[in-house]
């Protein structure tokens, strides 16, 4: 019985994945195609995909990773239609989400030094970007989602949940690809950004998806 549930474990999770995979693909064989310019809400299919999965294997108390989720496929909506402010809003709620769901299995014991080495990269980084920013709306708000996202990476780094280490890996993708677009927005442009930016963010969230639904399945 137990070999036969864990079948069905992988099965379900291998569905998951490959559908995941799909929606990754779709966007860009759409965004670079003449299709795109009237199905810019394309970009946010992963995470929907995401969302849908997680809420699949939804357990008690395992709810925010799918909210957060869901914050990001309305934060890509508003990306694909150039409202900055609304993007950074909606990817700083998920985060948000991702910090309350990290912080119930985050220790800081014995982990002072890669928080004060993430610390250090992250506020002079945020501190480049911040300097080349006129606006101050856009620089309140890049300033206050940098913060969010460093206590989401913070979070994300200090787990000793199973798989602690993968955690830690989609965190600094995030960190990653959200540096791409606000230092290709303000400071110079990246070459090959926005595949970079699209590759490491859906690696991400696929990431925490993946682990959410693993961890809720091995309470089964």
């Amino acid at each position: 019985m137990k070999h036969k549930r864990e079948k069905n474990h992988s099965h379900r999770v291998g569905l998951a994945v490959c559908v995941y995979i799909a929606s990754v693909i779709a966007f860009f064989a759409i965004r670079y195609s003449a299709l795109y310019p009237s199905n810019r809400w394309i970009v946010a299919l992963p995470a929907i995909v995401a969302a849908v999965f997680t809420l699949l294997h939804y357990r008690r108390g395992g709810i925010f990773i799918p909210l957060a989720l869901v914050a990001s496929a309305a934060g890509d909506l508003m990306g694909a239609q150039h409202i900055f402010i609304a993007q950074v809003a909606y990817f700083a709620l998920a985060h948000v989400f991702y910090i309350v769901d990290f912080s119930r299995a985050a220790s800081w014991r014995g982990r002072w030094m890669r928080l004060a080495a993430l610390a250090v990269v992250a506020g002079g980084y945020l501190w480049l970007i911040l300097s080349h920013i006129e606006s101050a709306a856009e620089m309140a708000a890049v300033g206050i989602y940098g913060v969010i996202i460093f206590l989401m990476a913070a979070c994300a780094v200090t787990q000793v949940r199973r798989h602690a280490v993968w955690y830690a890996v989609a965190a600094l993708l995030f960190v990653f690809s959200d540096g791409l677009i606000v230092f290709n927005k303000y400071v110079a442009a990246v070459p090959c950004e926005d595949v970079l930016v699209m590759v490491t963010y859906y690696a991400a969230q696929g990431m925490f998806a993946y682990l959410m639904i693993g961890r809720n399945m091995s309470r089964d």
